[in-house]
């Protein structure tokens, strides 16, 4: 059932991401919170899972604020929660698979013309096709 509220997670902001490079955090904390708790009643209840899930998440935020503002804290959060749901290991892998996404689809745009240097692109769809290439993995 967690897998259910991380797939909800990643899935809710798509579209929003896309259309206005925003995503609202209030759905996504509840899910988080509906996840955990569905992962507490589970028995799963180790700190240090918690912990290690929220490891990539913080990496991200932190590297983030302090490389220039290369990523959002909407999309932070949803690596974070993601990590807590599933564990670092799923989390690695979507975050490596997403790379490898955004990077194709940016040189793809910029040799084409079609983007620029500073450029912004959504985050969010990316980490969608990571998600779901992480589950094939």
């Amino acid at each position: 059932m967690q897998h259910f509220f991380s797939f909800l997670i990643i899935l809710y902001p798509v579209y929003e991401d896309i259309k206005n490079q925003k995503i609202d955090i209030r759905p996504c904390l509840m899910l988080l919170m509906a996840g955990l708790f569905i992962r507490l009643i589970s028995g799963n209840t180790l700190l240090s899972e918690y912990l290690w899930g929220m490891l990539p998440g913080c990496a991200v935020f932190f590297s983030g604020k302090l490389f220039g503002h290369w990523i959002g804290e909407g999309d932070c959060l949803l690596i974070l929660s993601i990590g807590i749901l599933e564990g670092i290991a799923f989390c690695m892998k979507l975050l490596f698979l997403s790379c490898i996404g955004i990077f194709t689809f940016s040189v793809y745009m910029l040799a084409s013309g079609k983007l620029h240097r500073k450029s912004r692109v959504a985050g969010v769809p990316f980490m969608f096709l990571g998600y779901i290439g992480a589950w094939v993995l």
